[in-house]
């Protein structure tokens, strides 16, 4: 089968979903096919290195958009690269089935696709998007999904809000969950690298942490209301690693009132090679979002071993099982004692990261490439039409 891939999510940075994207090839997802990879090369931007299986035949494909398109079009020229630049490709090299990793499809493409839909933040929490880009992706969901042989999630929960939101039939649904890379895992460090890692980011011996954006979704404001809690000298440091994603004025105002913020610490990015030796560091891992399309900064936390009190929202427990402490993520004294269950009962502590890595275990890049190659070879071999409405 020919594959047409949309990969423009695996050049430059790459995010969540690039990140996917990458492992599925790298698993086997497209194993025995082969697959045009066409990204935008308009800013001079290349893939990022990828170890293609043997099995798979990868063909990159850079489609430029024209000076004049980008001049007049601006911040929406990739409306545009998608919807002629893409389309024309994958028209001229008559392929058999277009993948879309986030969503995103030509509206001028009528073959069979595939699309991977990650979460619905948009219609859960519309305010943490800009207006614009909130219709956007209304707009270009509700198109893709109405034209798409089939739908893939990253969870049942994101699979439970498409359902939700749009006529999708249940026979066109499939979850294919996300997975961590190997370089979480438990280890013991070296006296050396402790003292290095402490040192660069101002660690304390001991501390929670938190890993992702900052923003009013991820709910850290219910996580200072919880260490308010605690006795002063019982209140365990807080280790927060994330860039702000959106200003969350409350979370701010909390801040600014909390007498602790010695006991705070703000590491901005950290590096991707230091990132998975600050969960084997941490003492317990906390994650109080309101709203996850799958939530793998949870999965990483478990994978390496470290206790985990997350959300008892959205597509969080679905991942942790009966791994991790879940909490009403806005009540912060349910969330104050799963911290304390964990941080002063050695027992506890240790059934949570027992129990952790064999929860992980369960996630795998392998076993979700095997549900994406089923899928593209539904949808390849068959004679597919759809002719259901999507709500807008």
């Amino acid at each position: 089968m020919y594959v047409g891939l949309d990969a423009r999510t695996v050049t430059g940075n790459i995010s969540g979903v690039g990140n996917y994207l990458k492992n599925v090839i790298e698993a086997g997802a497209f194993d025995g096919h082969t697959v045009s990879a066409y990204y935008d090369g308009s800013e001079g931007e290349s893939p990022i290195d990828i170890e293609v299986p043997d099995e798979t035949t990868l063909k990159w494909r850079a489609l430029c958009l024209p000076t004049r398109i980008t001049d007049v079009l601006g911040s929406a020229a990739p409306v545009w690269w998608v919807n002629v630049s893409l389309a024309n490709a994958l028209r001229a090299d008559d392929v058999d089935c277009f993948f879309g990793p986030n969503f995103v499809q030509p509206f001028t493409f009528g073959g069979p696709s595939v699309v991977v839909v990650h979460d619905m933040v948009h219609r859960r929490y519309p305010e943490t998007h800009p207006m614009v880009y909130h219709w956007y992706l209304r707009t270009f969901l509700t198109g893709s999904l109405w034209r798409a042989n089939h739908v893939i999630t990253v969870s049942e929960n994101t699979k439970r809000d498409v359902k939700s939101y749009h006529d999708v039939p249940e026979s066109q649904l499939t979850v294919a969950y996300g997975a961590a890379n190997e370089t979480y895992r438990p280890r013991e460090l070296s006296g050396e690298t402790i003292n290095r890692l402490q040192k660069k980011y101002d660690l304390p011996s001991e501390f929670l942490l938190y890993v992702g954006n900052l923003e009013p979704r991820k709910n850290l404001v219910a996580l200072l209301r919880a260490l308010w809690t605690f006795e002063d000298d019982e209140r365990p440091p807080l280790v927060v690693v994330g860039q702000e994603h959106l200003t969350d004025e409350e979370f701010a105002a909390e801040y600014q009132r909390c007498p602790f913020t010695d006991r705070i610490t703000f590491t901005g990015y950290v590096a991707e090679e230091d990132l998975p030796l600050l969960y084997d560091l941490a003492s317990v891992f906390v994650y109080p979002s309101l709203y996850e399309g799958f939530g793998l900064p949870v999965l990483e936390a478990l994978q390496s071993g470290t206790p985990v009190v997350t959300s008892d929202r959205s597509s969080l427990p679905e991942i942790v099982g009966d791994a991790a402490l879940t909490a009403n993520p806005q009540n912060p004294s349910t969330l104050a004692d799963a911290i304390r269950h964990l941080w002063f009962d050695p027992d506890v502590y240790e059934r949570y990261r027992r129990r952790g890595r064999q929860q992980a275990c369960r996630f795998s890049w392998s076993r979700t490439a095997l549900e994406i190659a089923a899928v593209l070879e539904s949808v390849g071999s068959s004679d597919h039409n759809r002719h259901t409405s999507v709500t807008i």
